[in-house]
């Protein structure tokens, strides 16, 4: 991907973004993100607020498009991601965490996360950010808190077609 990829996408994200100071110019959007690095993603995380770009064909029955989430993102670059319609249980967890990861990461220097599925052809890529201030969108109730994650997956056209706000649980 590049450079230019990854600063219109977040442009696109800080048009529809306020501060609790005011309305972020695109100049500013350095002050309000940067890009993760490794130790930045270790541990679980919950998706609490996911969205698909308007363009974006999305199927319902498809997990990758479930509202509730969870991903374990461990040292050894195994990783966990567990979807579901329904609310997870505390169950659903115990039994994610106790299966075979399913998958590797890894995150580069500009913060791109890679992920790739076992027996899958082909690696995801993800812009990774992490907030460095508390963001509040205006269309919903759930603000940004410095340390969230927002990983903007891109499609093989180098399309952004899904956006997912992770908040870290204690591990």
């Amino acid at each position: 991907m590049s450079r230019a990829l990854t600063t219109s996408g977040l442009v696109a994200l800080v048009a529809a973004l306020w501060l609790t100071a005011g309305t972020v110019a695109a100049d500013e959007a350095s002050e309000a993100f940067r890009p993760c690095k490794r130790s930045d993603l270790i541990g679980t995380w919950a998706v609490i607020r996911f969205g698909t770009a308007p363009s974006a064909r999305v199927d319902p029955a498809d997990p990758y498009f479930h509202p509730y989430q969870r991903y374990v993102f461990r040292p050894d670059a195994s990783l966990r991601h567990l979807t579901s319609p329904a609310p997870l249980t505390p169950e659903d967890l115990r039994a994610m965490l106790a299966a075979p990861a399913t998958a590797t990461w890894a995150v580069d220097d500009r913060g791109w996360l890679s992920t790739q599925r076992s027996g899958l052809p082909g690696r995801a890529l993800d812009a990774c950010q992490v907030l460095v201030v508390k963001v509040v969108d205006a269309r919903s109730r759930i603000p940004g808190l410095p340390g969230d994650l927002l990983l903007t997956h891109y499609d093989e056209n180098a399309n952004p077609i899904a956006r997912r706000l992770l908040r870290k649980l204690r591990d």
